[in-house]
């Protein structure tokens, strides 16, 4: 195979040594940071994966923005960090568009023909998704011991190859489990010492809300109203820092109610839950374990907001259980402020309870825990 830097393109197959003078990187490892050529080239292979507890690849499921590829990070043993030198390839992942590199994911496909060579398919270029970069996930590990490993959400950015072969395989039965309370947000990303900026909105976000302009204008002639570039830029724009100041007020509230909790005496968690059929991963909001009480988190108290933590709660607590409460968990809906008068009697009409913060601070409600 010769390699040209213009020849290498999604969907190519190729060895690490005609990959580096193109992209950079070692000749080993799965995370491999290139400074001269703007990189970080991450190489998935699932049979190594699968030994450690976990998959990578394309998510079945996909949200409104277009596909994921979930990518787990550095550290085969242990709990993965961001810290020191063994989490060094985890924070090039984190810090790439700061530093101004491109995210370019391989995937093993074989060996070249009577040799132990490695061949992989390049996948395509890639950003951090905006609002949730990573998450923390619970694995089993082929030593049976259990850790907390990173799982980067990547969203494509520009032309990638999706194939079928790169599917994380679907949850073969429904499983649940109580897991360490972790938080990530794009809050906690930009915020974090390790890094400074935003993240880059993807080209494929891009094309999406091009080829919605398009359709708009395609049905103009059927008195369609149709919605100006700048229009369309402006309420992106507005759409995105909206959703952003959500978030981290959501996290911003989990974190003190969680601390509040705490201080009471009472031991905090998260559920990871599996559902058959599923390739992606539910993990809930804040769990009180001691109590037995779900506690499903929104950043907003407006009617939409509410009424999607109410589906939301419903459906994660049909999985809460443990050896301790077999029985279904009281479920409570924590906001930053008092909602609607009627969103009070929409939620008890499910046997769902309201908290929310007072203009003091206080948290007001009947599951509140006092010392």
């Amino acid at each position: 195979m010769t390699t040209k830097a213009s020849a290498i393109v999604p969907g190519d197959v190729h060895t690490r040594a005609e990959i580096m003078p193109v992209f950079g990187g070692s000749g080993q490892g799965g995370i491999c940071p290139s400074i001269e050529k703007q990189s970080v080239n991450l190489y998935s292979d699932p049979s190594v994966g699968e030994l450690n507890g976990y998959y990578d690849g394309w998510l079945a499921e996909e949200d409104d923005l277009g596909p994921i590829f979930e990518y787990t990070g550095a550290g085969k043993s242990g709990n993965q960090t961001f810290a020191g030198i063994v989490g060094a390839g985890n924070r090039a992942i984190l810090r790439h568009a700061e530093q101004n590199r491109r995210l370019r994911v391989f995937t093993k496909v074989g060996l070249l023909p009577n040799s132990g060579t490695k061949t992989h398919q390049f996948i395509g270029e890639f950003t951090l998704d905006a609002l949730e970069p990573y998450v923390w996930r619970r694995v089993h590990g082929n030593d049976n011991k259990e850790r907390n490993v990173i799982v980067f959400r990547l969203r494509p950015d520009g032309e990638f190859q999706h194939s079928s072969k790169n599917l994380i395989p679907a949850a073969p039965e429904t499983t649940w489990e109580l897991v360490p309370f972790e938080i990530v947000t794009a809050a906690n990303f930009h915020s974090d010492p390790a890094t400074t900026g935003t993240l880059p909105v993807s080209n494929q976000r891009r094309k999406k809300a091009s080829s919605l302009k398009k359709a708009a204008e395609n049905a103009a002639t059927l008195g369609t109203f149709v919605a100006s570039e700048e229009f369309n830029k402006k309420m992106s724009l507005r759409s995105s820092a909206a959703a952003h100041i959500a978030v981290r007020h959501e996290a911003e509230l989990t974190r003190t109610y969680m601390a509040h909790l705490k201080e009471v005496g009472r031991k905090t968690g998260a559920f990871q839950i599996k559902v058959k059929g599923l390739t992606s991963t539910l993990r809930t909001d804040l769990y009180d374990a001691t109590e037995h009480v779900l506690y499903e988190a929104k950043g907003s108290s407006a009617r939409e907001d509410v009424r999607m933590a109410l589906g939301q709660i419903l459906d994660y607590s049909r999985y809460v259980r443990t050896e301790d409460h077999p029985e279904p968990p009281k479920r409570v809906i924590l906001l930053p402020a008092k909602p609607d008068l009627d969103m009070f009697d929409l939620c008890k009409t499910y046997g769902v309870e309201i908290v929310y913060r007072s203009e003091n601070g206080s948290f007001i409600g009947e599951s509140v825990p006092t010392d």
